[in-house]
């Protein structure tokens, strides 16, 4: 989500500094993690939409940043459940709604890394969001 603008796209892929974010008409912003100023279950990125366009913007067809590396949850002793794997690695923001300062839907985390999030949003969207732009951080990315 933007400042003036309820709704940009969706989180496609996170990478270390940056968030690849696909919106509507086949478009795609690489936002710094840094642009970020609250996550909750959605991102709201401290721009306007204009702003967010010229600076981010990117073809959708340039390749993705590399991903954030996770440990392999699977590799322990003994059988791990999903509760005890969402215990120790729930740090990440994937998958969760984008939603602009003003609550309005822009999308999902898609991928996370260190400084961004990926948002994938409607018709084809994507911001690369930087985390400094996340206000909050709950069921959505603010």
């Amino acid at each position: 989500m933007a400042l003036n603008s309820p709704y940009i796209g969706y989180v496609a892929t996170e990478s270390d500094d940056r968030l690849v974010v696909f919106g509507e008409r086949n478009t795609r912003y690489d936002i710094p993690k840094t642009e970020i100023k609250t996550v909750s279950k959605n991102v709201l990125i401290d721009m306007t939409f204009e702003d967010i366009t010229q600076h981010y913007g990117v073809s959708r067809n340039t390749p993705l940043p590399e991903r954030i590396r996770e440990p392999e949850p699977w590799t322990g002793a003994g059988n791990i459940d999903l509760a005890s794997y969402e215990k120790k690695f729930n740090r990440t923001l994937f998958n969760l709604g984008v939603r602009a300062k003003n609550e309005d839907h822009v999308g999902h985390v898609m991928k996370e890394t260190d400084d961004k999030i990926v948002v994938f949003g409607h018709y084809d969207h994507r911001y690369d969001i930087p985390k400094s732009k996340i206000i909050a951080v709950g069921r959505n990315v603010i």
